[in-house]
């Protein structure tokens, strides 16, 4: 329930939204609304595989830990964060069944 990055990175934070990607998906969310850098599109891509009534799914958690881990390598203005959003969803995919 907080905003980590941009309007779609940090928990329950969707599209700039104090919501989960489950009732902005109910509530006619599209998930097209724009991002603010690729990190924030990552998250986005996140947030919509995450939308279904499954939830999250490990998959989903590691590729935006990968995708996350891949910017902090490769954008120094953006390292900071992306380590924090790659290290977060690492450990939440833990929790998740699939």
């Amino acid at each position: 329930m907080v905003a980590i990055h941009g309007r779609w990175c940090g928990p329950n934070w969707t599209d700039g939204r104090n919501i989960s990607a489950r009732d902005y998906k109910l509530q006619g969310g599209d998930f097209k609304s724009r991002c603010v850098d690729d990190l924030d599109c990552a998250c986005r891509a996140h947030d919509k595989a995450c939308s279904g009534k499954s939830g999250c799914s490990a998959s989903a958690d590691r590729k935006l830990a990968a995708k996350a881990q891949w910017i902090a390598l490769t954008n120094p203005k953006l390292r900071n964060v992306a380590q924090v959003i790659a290290s977060g969803i690492a450990v939440a995919s833990f929790t998740r069944s699939r």
